[in-house]
């Protein structure tokens, strides 16, 4: 439960401020998007990151419980699942990447809540 805590305490804050930067600078954001998906080194790059944060949390934590550390095990599933999805079908990847401000700072809730949730876990449980 240590691990999940400690994960928990880094991505927590992480995840919120993503989310909120996600939320207030939007336009920003579809610049940055536009521009990975137009770049494929950088987009690789992306995909080999969310790969190498993947396996480091799943195999530091990979409980499923029904607890609030799950959101660790899941945040470790998704980014893997992404980075490979990202290195074998980058089509499909950028096939369904968003570029319009409304629906980003609509995703932006994700991140928001998934960090708020962690901090919580992390530091006042």
């Amino acid at each position: 439960m240590d691990k999940a805590i400690w994960l928990a305490g880094i991505f927590g804050p992480f995840l919120t401020i993503w989310g909120l930067w996600m939320l207030l600078y939007s336009e920003n954001l579809v610049k940055v998007m536009t521009s990975v998906k137009n770049t494929p080194g950088a987009f690789y790059l992306m995909g080999m990151l969310n790969l190498l944060l993947g396996l480091i949390i799943v195999n530091m934590y990979n409980v499923w419980m029904w607890h609030p550390a799950v959101l660790v095990t899941l945040l470790g599933w998704v980014l893997l699942i992404r980075g490979v999805l990202s290195l074998f079908v980058p089509q499909l990847i950028i096939k369904y990447t968003m570029t319009d401000h409304a629906v980003m700072r609509a995703i932006g809730l994700i991140p928001l809540v998934w960090g708020l949730a962690l901090w919580w876990f992390a530091f006042f449980r």
